[in-house]
C-alpha cells in the first residue's frame, strides 16, 4: 500500500481551532474523546482484506476484484486477534474495513462486493467489533477513498442505471489486461458515489459503533474540500463524539498533491492529523498520529517476503513519537488464513514485555517538557517527568537544560542505580554502567509541581544572535532581511526576489561551535527541493548535509519536511555555516534556521 501525507509544519502558536473547517465552523472536537485517544498512545493498524492473496503482486492475473472468490481465511478468530493485541501492549486498533481493493469486510447492503459473498461468509468487521467491546479495545475503522494514481476511488461502486457501469471504476495503465477501463463515453457520477460512501459510513456506525475514531486514506482529486467537510459533518451527525482524521478532507483544490498536516485550520476538517514516512518535530498544539509499517519494504499487508524491522527500531520510533507528543500506530497484516506470522507474534510478545516494564512513561503521558534530540527525549504525567535516555557520555552521564522546578526524587523506573545533581545550569544524571537499558533507559524525575505546566525546553540554539548575510533579499526590503531567520519568530522570514529559485544564507556564530543537528523552518511555504548545509573549514565550504528529492517530477508538490523534518549529521566544529538552496519550485522562504550541538 502506498499512502502519503505531509508531515506537520511545526509552527509555534499553531492550534486546532475549527474541527469542522470553514464548512462546519460550529463543529468542535470532543475534548473528552480527544484526551482518551491521546492517552492510549500505542495503536495497531491491521491490514487484512482479500488483497492479501495477491502476496505483493502489483496486478494478479485474475484481477483484484476476483480475489475474494477464493478467500477462505479458515483460521480467523477475532477474539484471539484482540487478545494478542492487548498482550502486545496495544491500546487501540485501526482496521481496514474497506481498502483500495474495494472489498467490504462487513455485511453491507450497499454492494455485493463484500465478505459475505466470499467462501469465508463471515462478517469480519462485526466479529472484530464484538471482540473489541468484550475486551475493552477501542475500535477505529479505516475506509479507503482511493485506489490508484488515476484518482478513481472505487472499483465496484454503485452501478449507473443507464450504462450499467460503476460510478467510479479504476483506470489501469494502457495495455493492462486487468480490464478496469471505463466504458467508452462513460461519465462517472461522483455525486452518486459520494451518497454510496455516506450510506456505508452510516451502516458501519449504526451496526458496529460507537467508534473511537475514523481513519481515512485517499488521494482522490474529485473528493474536494466541499465533500470532505460534508463527510465530516455526516459522521459527526451519526456519532457526535467520534474523532475523524484530517484525511477526511483534502487540499487538492489548493494546489497540493497530498493531504497535508493542517495547512489552514479554517479550511481543513479533522480532529487529528496523520503523518507517515518521517516522524514530525515536537508539536503539542495539534493532536497527531504517526503510522509506519512493522516491516520493510513498506509491509502494510502481509506477504511471504516480509522482513520485519528489529524490535529496537520499533521501540525507538515509539519513544520518539510520544516524546514529540504524538500517537504511534504500527501497521501489519494477517496471513491469508487469518493468523499472524509466528515471527511477528514473537516480536510482539517482546514488545508487550517492554511496554509492561516501561508503560508508565508512555501511556497517558504528554510529550516534553524536554524537546527530544538524538541523546534524549521526555514524556510527562502528573508531577513526573520521564527522561528517555538514548545516549550518555563515556561516564554514563547526561546533562539536560534546567526545568524551573525542583526535582525531589530521581529513579530508574525499572530499578537500578542513578545519581542526580541539579543547579541553575541544568540537571545531570549518572546511570550505573550495568543499568543502561538500550535503546531507551527511562529515568523518572519527580518534581515539586505539575510537569505538564512546564513550557517546552530545548537545547541551546547556536544560531540565536548570529550575524547573517544572504545572496539576495526580495526588493531589498527590511521585512525580508536575513537576520529574521534567527529572531525566534516564525511569523517573520527571509526570501528572494520573485522568480529567483536558489540562494544562500550565511551565519557567523561568533566563535567555533560543535553541532550535529539543524532545522530549516519553511512554514507553509514549502518550495525547497534541494538544499545543503555547509561549514567553512580550512578556508573552503564543506557540505556536511544534503537533501534533495530523489524524483523531482514525482515529488514536485511535496514538502521536504515529509522526508526530512530535521537534518542530522556527524558532529562538525565551525564558526561559519551556510544554508545553500540549490533548487526551489518558487522563491524560497526560510522562517527560522536553528543549529544545535546535539
Amino acid at each position: 500500500m502506498w499512502k502519503l501525507t505531509l508531515v506537520l509544519l511545526g509552527l509555534t502558536g499553531t492550534a486546532l481551532a475549527v474541527a469542522g473547517g470553514d464548512g462546519n465552523p460550529e463543529l468542535k472536537t470532543s475534548q473528552t474523546a480527544l484526551e482518551r485517544w491521546r492517552a492510549l498512545r500505542v495503536g495497531a493498524f491491521i491490514h487484512w482484506t482479500p488483497y492479501v492473496l495477491a502476496s505483493g503482486q502489483p496486478s494478479p492475473s485474475e484481477g483484484f476484484d476476483n480475489l475474494y472468490k477464493r478467500f477462505t481465511a479458515e483460521r480467523f478468530n477475532a477474539d484471539e486477534w484482540i487478545r494478542m493485541l492487548k498482550d502486545s501492549g496495544f491500546k487501540y486498533m485501526v482496521y481496514t474495513t474497506k481498502h483500495g481493493d474495494s472489498c467490504c469486510m462487513w455485511n453491507t447492503r450497499e454492494t455485493d462486493y463484500n465478505i459475505m459473498n466470499s467462501p469465508l461468509r463471515r462478517d469480519v468487521v462485526g466479529e472484530l467489533a464484538a471482540a473489541c467491546r468484550k475486551q475493552a479495545m477501542p475500535f477505529c475503522p479505516y475506509y479507503a477513498l482511493h485506489n490508484d494514481s488515476q484518482n478513481h476511488p472505487d472499483w465496484t461502486s454503485e452501478v449507473d442505471p443507464v450504462t450499467g457501469e460503476p460510478d467510479y471504476k479504476a483506470r489501469t495503465k494502457p495495455g493492462d489486461a486487468a480490464g478496469y477501463h471505463l466504458a467508452p463515453n462513460h461519465k462517472p457520477d461522483f455525486g452518486r458515489y459520494f451518497t454510496h460512501v455516506k450510506a456505508q459510513m452510516k451502516e458501519l456506525s449504526d451496526n458496529y459503533g460507537p467508534f473511537l475514531a475514523w481513519w481515512f486514506d485517499q488521494r482522490c482529486a474529485t473528493l474536494n474540500h466541499k465533500y470532505g467537510t460534508d463527510l465530516y459533518a455526516h459522521l459527526r451527525g451519526i456519532q457526535p463524539d467520534v474523532l475523524i482524521s484530517n484525511r477526511v478532507d483534502t487540499p487538492f483544490a489548493r494546489g497540493l498533491d497530498n493531504p497535508t498536516w493542517f495547512a489552514s485550520e479554517k479550511e481543513s476538517a479533522g480532529d487529528y492529523a496523520v503523518s507517515e514516512i518521517a516522524i514530525p518535530r515536537f508539536n503539542r498544539d495539534i493532536p497527531w498520529e504517526y503510522c509506519q509499517a512493522a516491516g520493510k519494504p513498506d509491509c502494510w499487508f502481509w506477504n511471504p517476503s516480509d522482513v520485519y524491522r528489529p524490535l529496537d527500531t520499533w521501540i525507538n520510533e515509539l519513544v520518539n513519537v510520544v516524546c514529540r507528543d504524538g500517537n504511534y500506530l504500527i501497521g501489519f497484516g494477517a496471513m491469508p488464513d487469518g493468523t499472524f506470522e509466528p515471527r511477528l507474534m514473537e516480536q510482539f510478545k517482546r514488545l508487550g514485555a517492554w511496554l509492561e516494564r516501561n508503560g508508565d512513561s508512555v501511556y497517558g503521558t504528554r510529550g516534553g517538557p524536554f524537546k527530544p534530540n538524538s541523546w534524549y527525549g521526555s514524556t510527562c504525567k502528573g508531577k513526573t517527568v520521564y527522561m528517555h535516555v538514548f545516549k550518555t557520555d563515556e561516564n554514563h552521564t547526561l546533562t539536560v537544560p534546567p526545568l524551573g522546578r525542583k526535582v525531589l526524587r530521581c529513579r530508574l523506573i525499572n530499578g537500578g542505580t542513578v545519581e542526580m545533581k541539579q543547579n541553575d545550569q541544568g540537571i545531570t544524571v549518572t546511570i550505573g554502567k550495568t543499568d543502561l537499558q538500550p535503546p531507551d533507559t527511562v529515568v523518572a524525575l519527580e518534581l515539586d509541581g505539575a510537569a505538564e505546566e512546564i513550557a517546552p525546553v530545548e537545547e541551546k540554539i547556536l544560531t540565536a544572535g548570529a550575524s547573517v548575510s544572504a545572496s539576495s533579499v526580495r526588493e531589498n526590503g527590511k521585512e525580508y532581511r536575513p537576520e529574521l531567520t534567527v529572531d525566534g519568530d516564525s511569523a517573520t522570514y527571509w526570501t528572494t526576489d520573485e522568480a529567483v529559485s536558489d540562494g544562500w544564507l550565511e551565519y557567523d556564530l561568533g566563535k567555533p561551535c560543535s553541532f550535529s543537528r539543524a532545522i530549516v523552518d519553511e512554514g507553509e511555504d514549502e518550495w525547497i527541493r534541494h538544499i545543503q548545509i555547509q561549514a567553512r573549514m580550512g578556508g573552503e565550504w564543506k557540505t556536511v548535509f544534503e537533501y534533495r528529492h530523489g524524483n523531482p517530477e514525482l515529488w514536485k508538490n511535496i514538502s521536504m519536511e515529509l522526508f526530512c523534518p530535521e537534518f542530522r549529521f556527524d558532529s562538525i566544529t565551525a564558526q561559519c555555516v551556510r544554508v545553500n538552496i540549490v533548487k526551489a519550485t518558487k522563491s524560497p522562504v526560510i522562517r527560522e534556521f536553528r543549529l544545535y550541538e546535539r
